[in-house]
């Protein structure tokens, strides 16, 4: 089997509910590796609770999740980014370059001068001061701690599993106790039902007292092609391409944009790098139809030419704006009116 193959089913075991008799027993084995894992976290936690950063030389709101990937951070910084930017803010976008679809996005989206990548994200924010910017949004900054962050905006999916289990056994990163350290929290839903959004907004009250939330909705819409046309929705069964750590939820959000649409899967595991091979494989798989991918896939996928007369683009946006309190907060922290 394939490492990426097994990143998907592990992703796929991570967000099971209920994983039968089988995911039970890995469950069960891999309970003595969560236990060192919550013990470092703890002490590394307990350790910037002592010692928290000095200020850092601009206003950092920091977008972040308990989980690994699947909760619409990207959208999200991009719906900040751009309320910022109507709001009169010259934001930076501050990113680890983890995945290289994400900091091309932020590049289209925000301009190649406003996205600081690397590793040091102290000095990426003292080099965006530096540019004349006057507040950074610093992309998965939850667990960044060296970093004081002006705002701190926890996502949590609607979609994430329950209970929580942290790694190796699960896919938190993070007790859900650690909400308690967010300024606010955005409860992000794709299509899960509004009892799930209920349900974790309930958890949160009770982890979290205080921490103000709103929910997020995630919407997809707006077709392109890969060169980035408008292009019209197929009226057809398509074969959904994606390399995201919730594959299944962008199936079930096409089935729900395109009633009466059959869409099957072509999974590749989160970040993937698409190779010829694999191009050459989606065009014998897909039998006709229309392939659809996500914009992250679409700054990837558009480097192979053969796929250009075959390939939409679905548009991800979070809908509406910020809601009170956290668009006084912004506004505050960005040295704007209250839009």
């Amino acid at each position: 089997m394939t490492s990426g193959r097994m990143r998907r089913r592990l992703s796929d075991f991570w967000d099971s509910d209920d994983a039968g008799v089988a995911g039970r027993t890995i469950r069960a084995l891999l309970a003595p590796a969560e236990l060192p894992f919550r013990v470092a976290v703890a002490a590394r936690n307990a350790r910037y609770d002592r010692s928290p950063p000095a200020p850092a030389p601009l206003p950092v709101v920091s977008i972040g999740n308990l989980t690994v990937g699947g909760t619409g951070k990207t959208p999200v910084v991009r719906w900040l980014g751009e309320w910022f930017r109507e709001a009169g803010v010259r934001v930076a976008v501050v990113v680890r370059g983890y995945g290289a679809d994400e900091v091309s996005l932020y590049r289209r989206w925000f301009g190649e001068g406003a996205v600081f990548v690397g590793r040091d994200r102290v000095a990426l924010v003292a080099a965006a001061r530096a540019r004349g910017h006057r507040l950074a949004l610093l992309d998965d900054g939850f667990q960044h701690r060296r970093l004081h962050r002006d705002l701190d905006i926890l996502l949590v999916a609607a979609e994430d599993p329950w209970p929580v289990r942290m790694l190796p056994r699960g896919r938190y990163r993070e007790p859900l106790a650690s909400a308690g350290r967010a300024t606010h929290v955005l409860v992000t839903r794709r299509t899960a039902p509004r009892e799930r959004v209920k349900a974790w907004r309930e958890r949160l009250a009770h982890a979290a007292p205080g921490v103000p939330g709103q929910v997020a909705e995630l919407s997809m819409g707006g077709w392109r092609d890969l060169q980035g046309a408008p292009a019209e929705a197929p009226s057809g069964d398509v074969l959904a391409v994606c390399s995201i750590a919730r594959p299944r939820a962008f199936v079930a959000g096409l089935e729900a944009l395109l009633p009466g649409v059959r869409a099957d899967l072509a999974a590749f595991a989160d970040h993937h790098v698409y190779t010829a091979r694999d191009v050459a494989a989606l065009l014998r798989q897909r039998g006709g139809r229309p392939l659809v991918c996500t914009a992250k896939d679409a700054v990837k996928l558009a480097a192979f030419p053969e796929l250009r007369p075959h390939c939409l683009v679905v548009g991800f946006r979070v809908a509406g704006d910020p809601e009170e309190p956290l668009r006084s907060a912004l506004a505050q922290v960005g040295g704007c009116a209250s839009r």
